[in-house]
């Protein structure tokens, strides 16, 4: 009996153990598996806010209201999109305007993106706050717990610094070389069909579609985006205007380049009926057009 006894706690205990190293594998896997996902998260949302840090301060400076005494108003930039993964989702279905700009719009069109979906982002950020669980919150003066509805304050924070910092450093986008030489080549294009008598008002820096210039005359609306590349302007291009037309509700596409066009993109904006043009043909917009 007392060897039966003996043999029964010996596999009890080795079960025991056995489950019990089990939880230690798997308690260690999952730590990792957070910390991976966690780090992703951190490091992609920062990659993204730094490719468009220039961006979003022009949007920032577009979107901001400041009263008669000086005070800056913040609230089309920060915006108040729903902080639920349903509310969200039913938000973007039904194209709710609290995605069509500022910081909202942003998540929506670069950073969801790149994670893939909305699933795929709340399952980052989630692991994100089991590895860093408490945030110093600045509105209340303590720390807290880090809340799943945490996910916009968190992103908008990331944001303001960046902006914030170029400001302090008397930074902007107009200092990035390539965007001051295509603001300027498409400025001259405004200019030129303005003295031809067109009514020419520009895009949003975020969410233009593909469109730089949108030009009125008649019952002509003309999307209009400019290329000044040194090479041959190819498919992108072709695309992005042809979609940008649609958006715009525009009565034409025009391509306008100082460099010339692939063939391939020839092809394709004749598929698209997206005119081509050179820069120097622009004076003639609307007799080309005809």
């Amino acid at each position: 009996m007392n060897n039966f006894l003996i043999i029964l706690v010996s596999i009890i205990s080795l079960f025991l153990i056995n489950i019990l190293r089990n939880l230690i594998v798997k308690k260690r896997k999952d730590k990792l598996s957070n910390a991976l996902n966690a780090n992703y998260f951190l490091e992609t949302i920062n990659k993204l806010i730094e490719e468009n840090k220039y961006n979003l301060l022009e949007e920032r400076i577009r979107l901001k209201d400041i009263d008669a005494y000086g005070n800056e108003d913040l609230k089309k930039w920060i915006g108040n999109p729903p902080l639920d993964e349903v509310s969200i989702e039913k938000s973007i279905n039904y194209g709710s305007k609290r995605f069509k700009e500022g910081i909202p719009y942003f998540w929506e069109k670069v950073i969801l993106k790149q994670f893939s979906g909305q699933e795929c982002f709340f399952e980052k950020w989630k692991s994100y706050r089991i590895i860093n669980p408490i945030i110093n919150d600045e509105i209340i003066g303590t720390s807290r717990n880090l809340e799943k509805e945490d996910w916009f304050i968190f992103i908008a924070s990331q944001i303001e610094k960046t902006c914030l910092n170029l400001i302090e450093n008397n930074t902007s986008k107009t200092n990035n070389q390539n965007y001051k030489k295509g603001i300027i080549f498409e400025n001259n294009c405004m200019e030129i069909l303005k003295k031809k008598g067109w009514k020419v008002k520009e895009t949003p820096i975020t969410g233009d579609q593909g469109v730089d210039l949108i030009a009125s005359i008649n019952n002509l609306r003309i999307c209009i985006q400019c290329k000044n590349h040194k090479k041959a302007v190819g498919n992108n291009a072709v695309q992005e205007i042809s979609a940008g037309k649609s958006y715009w509700k525009g009565t034409h596409a025009v391509l306008v380049s100082k460099s010339g066009f692939t063939k391939s993109a020839q092809k394709l904006a004749r598929a698209n009926k997206v005119k081509l043009i050179n820069y120097f043909e622009l004076k003639d917009l609307e007799n080309f057009l005809n």
